[in-house]
Protein backbone atom coordinates (compact mmCIF):
# COMPACT_ATOMS: atom_id res chain seq x y z
CA UNK A 1 0.00 0.00 0.00
CA UNK A 2 2.81 2.42 0.86
CA UNK A 3 4.13 2.14 -2.72
CA UNK A 4 0.93 3.51 -4.26
CA UNK A 5 0.51 6.11 -1.53
CA UNK A 6 3.96 7.48 -2.36
CA UNK A 7 2.77 8.38 -5.87
CA UNK A 8 1.05 11.79 -6.15
CA UNK A 9 -1.59 10.25 -8.41
CA UNK A 10 -2.90 7.96 -5.67
CA UNK A 11 -1.88 9.85 -2.52
CA UNK A 12 -5.40 11.10 -1.68
CA UNK A 13 -7.19 7.78 -2.13
CA UNK A 14 -8.60 5.97 0.89
CA UNK A 15 -7.06 2.75 2.17
CA UNK A 16 -10.04 0.86 0.77
CA UNK A 17 -9.54 2.39 -2.69
CA UNK A 18 -5.83 1.60 -2.55
CA UNK A 19 -6.55 -2.03 -1.67
CA UNK A 20 -8.93 -2.30 -4.64
CA UNK A 21 -6.16 -1.10 -6.96
CA UNK A 22 -3.63 -3.45 -5.39
CA UNK A 23 -5.96 -6.37 -6.16
CA UNK A 24 -5.67 -5.72 -9.92
CA UNK A 25 -1.94 -4.92 -10.07
CA UNK A 26 0.29 -7.41 -11.88
CA UNK A 27 3.82 -7.96 -10.58
CA UNK A 28 6.52 -8.18 -13.25
CA UNK A 29 10.28 -8.58 -13.05
CA UNK A 30 12.83 -7.73 -15.74
CA UNK A 31 16.52 -8.48 -15.98
CA UNK A 32 19.10 -5.89 -17.04
CA UNK A 33 18.76 -5.15 -20.76
CA UNK A 34 15.24 -6.60 -20.99
CA UNK A 35 12.63 -4.48 -22.78
CA UNK A 36 9.52 -3.47 -20.84
CA UNK A 37 7.82 -2.12 -23.94
CA UNK A 38 8.63 -0.67 -27.35
CA UNK A 39 7.01 1.86 -29.66
CA UNK A 40 5.59 -1.11 -31.58
CA UNK A 41 3.64 -2.35 -28.55
CA UNK A 42 0.07 -1.43 -27.69
CA UNK A 43 -0.07 1.04 -24.80
CA UNK A 44 -2.28 -1.17 -22.67
CA UNK A 45 -1.40 0.12 -19.20
CA UNK A 46 1.04 1.90 -16.90
CA UNK A 47 4.13 0.57 -15.16
CA UNK A 48 4.86 1.49 -11.55
CA UNK A 49 8.58 1.11 -10.96
CA UNK A 50 9.30 -0.23 -7.47
CA UNK A 51 12.88 -1.45 -7.84
CA UNK A 52 15.74 -0.86 -10.27
CA UNK A 53 16.16 1.69 -13.08
CA UNK A 54 14.44 2.05 -16.44
CA UNK A 55 15.54 4.05 -19.48
CA UNK A 56 12.92 5.63 -21.73
CA UNK A 57 14.30 6.35 -25.18
CA UNK A 58 13.55 6.97 -28.85
CA UNK A 59 15.41 5.57 -31.85
CA UNK A 60 15.93 7.56 -35.04
CA UNK A 61 17.69 6.03 -38.03
CA UNK A 62 19.96 3.89 -35.92
CA UNK A 63 20.62 6.65 -33.37
CA UNK A 64 19.25 6.60 -29.86
CA UNK A 65 18.17 9.48 -27.64
CA UNK A 66 17.46 8.94 -23.96
CA UNK A 67 14.34 10.79 -22.85
CA UNK A 68 14.45 9.98 -19.17
CA UNK A 69 15.92 7.63 -16.58
CA UNK A 70 13.34 6.45 -14.04
CA UNK A 71 14.09 5.36 -10.48
CA UNK A 72 11.66 4.09 -7.82
CA UNK A 73 8.92 4.95 -7.13
CA UNK A 74 7.64 6.34 -10.43
CA UNK A 75 5.11 5.76 -13.19
CA UNK A 76 6.06 4.94 -16.76
CA UNK A 77 3.86 4.87 -19.84
CA UNK A 78 0.93 6.91 -18.56
CA UNK A 79 0.72 9.16 -21.65
CA UNK A 80 0.41 6.20 -23.99
CA UNK A 81 -2.05 4.41 -21.73
CA UNK A 82 -4.38 7.42 -21.69
CA UNK A 83 -4.13 8.14 -25.40
CA UNK A 84 -4.33 4.58 -26.67
CA UNK A 85 -2.53 3.23 -29.72
CA UNK A 86 1.13 2.32 -29.27
CA UNK A 87 3.60 3.52 -26.68
CA UNK A 88 5.35 6.69 -27.94
CA UNK A 89 8.81 5.45 -26.90
CA UNK A 90 10.79 2.41 -25.76
CA UNK A 91 11.60 1.35 -22.20
CA UNK A 92 14.45 -0.94 -21.16
CA UNK A 93 15.70 -2.09 -17.74
CA UNK A 94 19.15 -0.69 -16.91
CA UNK A 95 19.46 -3.17 -14.06
CA UNK A 96 17.34 -5.91 -12.52
CA UNK A 97 13.97 -4.24 -12.18
CA UNK A 98 10.58 -4.84 -10.58
CA UNK A 99 7.34 -3.15 -11.60
CA UNK A 100 3.63 -3.26 -10.86
CA UNK A 101 1.51 -3.18 -14.01
CA UNK A 102 -1.92 -1.51 -14.04
CA UNK A 103 -4.06 -2.28 -17.07
CA UNK A 104 -5.49 0.63 -19.03
CA UNK A 105 -9.06 -0.48 -18.37
CA UNK A 106 -8.48 -0.44 -14.61
CA UNK A 107 -6.77 2.96 -14.81
CA UNK A 108 -9.72 4.37 -16.76
CA UNK A 109 -12.17 3.09 -14.15
CA UNK A 110 -10.11 4.64 -11.35
CA UNK A 111 -10.12 8.03 -13.10
CA UNK A 112 -13.88 7.85 -13.72
CA UNK A 113 -14.54 7.14 -10.05
CA UNK A 114 -12.08 9.76 -8.77
CA UNK A 115 -12.24 13.00 -10.82
CA UNK A 116 -9.41 14.57 -8.78
CA UNK A 117 -7.09 11.90 -10.18
CA UNK A 118 -7.78 13.23 -13.68
CA UNK A 119 -6.49 16.65 -12.59
CA UNK A 120 -3.39 15.08 -11.05
CA UNK A 121 -2.78 13.14 -14.26
CA UNK A 122 -2.91 16.40 -16.21
CA UNK A 123 -0.28 17.80 -13.84
CA UNK A 124 1.95 14.77 -14.33
CA UNK A 125 1.65 14.96 -18.11
CA UNK A 126 2.40 18.70 -18.00
CA UNK A 127 5.57 18.03 -16.00
CA UNK A 128 6.64 15.44 -18.56
CA UNK A 129 6.01 17.93 -21.36
CA UNK A 130 8.16 20.59 -19.67
CA UNK A 131 10.89 17.98 -19.24
CA UNK A 132 10.83 17.21 -22.97
CA UNK A 133 10.88 20.91 -23.87
CA UNK A 134 13.91 21.35 -21.61
CA UNK A 135 15.55 18.32 -23.24
CA UNK A 136 15.05 19.78 -26.72
CA UNK A 137 16.48 23.11 -25.55
CA UNK A 138 19.55 21.42 -24.09
CA UNK A 139 20.16 19.35 -27.20
CA UNK A 140 19.70 22.30 -29.53
CA UNK A 141 21.15 25.35 -27.80
CA UNK A 142 23.64 24.42 -25.08
CA UNK A 143 27.17 23.08 -25.19
CA UNK A 144 28.19 19.96 -23.24
CA UNK A 145 29.63 21.81 -20.24
CA UNK A 146 26.46 23.89 -19.82
CA UNK A 147 24.27 20.82 -20.15
CA UNK A 148 26.20 18.88 -17.52
CA UNK A 149 26.20 21.86 -15.14
CA UNK A 150 22.44 22.37 -15.58
CA UNK A 151 21.93 18.66 -14.92
CA UNK A 152 23.87 18.89 -11.65
CA UNK A 153 21.98 22.00 -10.53
CA UNK A 154 18.64 20.37 -11.32
CA UNK A 155 19.41 17.00 -9.69
CA UNK A 156 21.34 18.15 -6.61
CA UNK A 157 19.72 17.94 -3.18
CA UNK A 158 19.21 20.90 -0.85
CA UNK A 159 22.86 20.78 0.18
CA UNK A 160 23.97 20.96 -3.46
CA UNK A 161 25.17 17.35 -3.59
CA UNK A 162 24.28 14.36 -5.75
CA UNK A 163 25.55 10.93 -6.64
CA UNK A 164 27.00 11.39 -10.11
CA UNK A 165 27.08 8.28 -12.32
CA UNK A 166 28.80 9.28 -15.54
CA UNK A 167 27.20 6.55 -17.64
CA UNK A 168 23.67 7.49 -16.53
CA UNK A 169 24.31 11.20 -17.03
CA UNK A 170 25.67 10.55 -20.52
CA UNK A 171 22.54 8.61 -21.47
CA UNK A 172 20.20 11.26 -20.09
CA UNK A 173 22.00 14.11 -21.84
CA UNK A 174 22.66 12.34 -25.13
CA UNK A 175 26.43 12.68 -24.71
CA UNK A 176 29.30 10.22 -24.70
CA UNK A 177 30.86 9.16 -21.40
CA UNK A 178 34.11 10.82 -22.47
CA UNK A 179 32.34 14.12 -23.18
CA UNK A 180 30.67 14.11 -19.76
CA UNK A 181 33.99 13.37 -18.07
CA UNK A 182 35.63 16.28 -19.90
CA UNK A 183 32.75 18.57 -18.95
CA UNK A 184 33.14 17.60 -15.27
CA UNK A 185 36.86 18.37 -15.48
CA UNK A 186 36.09 21.79 -16.98
CA UNK A 187 33.55 22.56 -14.26
CA UNK A 188 36.08 21.60 -11.57
CA UNK A 189 38.71 23.87 -13.17
CA UNK A 190 36.21 26.74 -13.28
CA UNK A 191 35.45 26.28 -9.58
CA UNK A 192 31.80 25.38 -10.21
CA UNK A 193 31.88 21.95 -8.57
CA UNK A 194 34.01 19.60 -6.51
CA UNK A 195 33.97 15.83 -6.95
CA UNK A 196 34.83 13.21 -4.34
CA UNK A 197 34.40 9.67 -5.59
CA UNK A 198 30.90 9.49 -7.04
CA UNK A 199 29.66 12.54 -5.12
CA UNK A 200 29.52 15.88 -6.91
CA UNK A 201 28.96 19.07 -4.93
CA UNK A 202 28.08 22.54 -6.18
CA UNK A 203 30.39 25.31 -5.01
Amino acid sequence: MHVLKSLPLFSTLTDLEIRKIENVLIYRRYHRGQVLFSSYDEANGIYILTYGKVKLYKSFGGKEQTLRIFAPVSMIGEAGALKGGNFPANAVALEDTEVLFLHRKELTNIIKNNPDIAMKMIGILSERLFHLVSLVENLSLKDAVSRVYDYIVHKADESGRLEFKTTIVAMELGLTVETVSRAVSQLKKRGKIRKTGKIVELI
